[in-house]
């Protein structure tokens, strides 16, 4: 919308030209402040965007959580299944076999990755069982928020993951 509404004309002279300039202006500049659009989408912007960011902080949290829940399963499952199979993890230093129990809970440390599970691996029983035996490994661990700010909010998530499988027949 035009906001002056001028004709010109040849014939008009320059006394005229700013005469009816002036009669054609409409409104004061507080009206045409108010009338105009100029930076509305930078003030919506500025509104909206703590709501998407909160929108993409969480997504990003939750997905961790996810992850971390997830990482948890699959290094409780692969030391289950190690488990079953009667099988022993050799010493580096001296090539002795280790205890099957500490055997078992290796295979869940190197699986978890960034995971901090400390001592909280426990299988029943707890020298990992004979043949034919059931065998559970469980772990259990505390997701920890990572964004500032959102561990004021929302406290600390307690997992516990837990796999069971029958042994094999394996020779103890």
């Amino acid at each position: 919308m035009a906001m002056w509404k001028t004709r010109l004309r040849a014939t008009l002279g320059a006394g005229e030209l700013v005469a009816r300039i002036r009669a054609t202006y409409r409104g004061s500049a507080t009206d045409r402040l108010l009338r105009g659009s100029h930076g509305s989408g930078i003030v919506e912007f500025a509104l909206v965007l703590p709501l998407l960011l909160s929108l993409l902080f969480g997504m990003f949290e939750f997905g961790r959580l996810g992850l971390s829940h997830l990482t948890a399963k699959h290094a409780v499952a692969e030391a289950t299944r190690y488990a079953v199979t009667g099988r022993h993890l050799t010493d580096p230093d001296t090539g002795e076999p280790i205890a099957r129990a500490e055997s078992i809970r290796r295979v869940v440390r190197s699986k978890v990755g960034h995971l901090a599970i400390a001592d909280s691996i426990v299988i029943d029983p707890e020298d990992g069982g004979g043949p034919e035996e059931l065998v559970t490994v469980s772990v259990s661990f505390t997701y920890r928020f990572f964004l500032p700010g959102l561990e004021d909010v929302l406290p600390p998530v307690d997992f516990t993951v837990r796999t069971a499988m029958k042994n094999e027949p394996f020779i103890p």
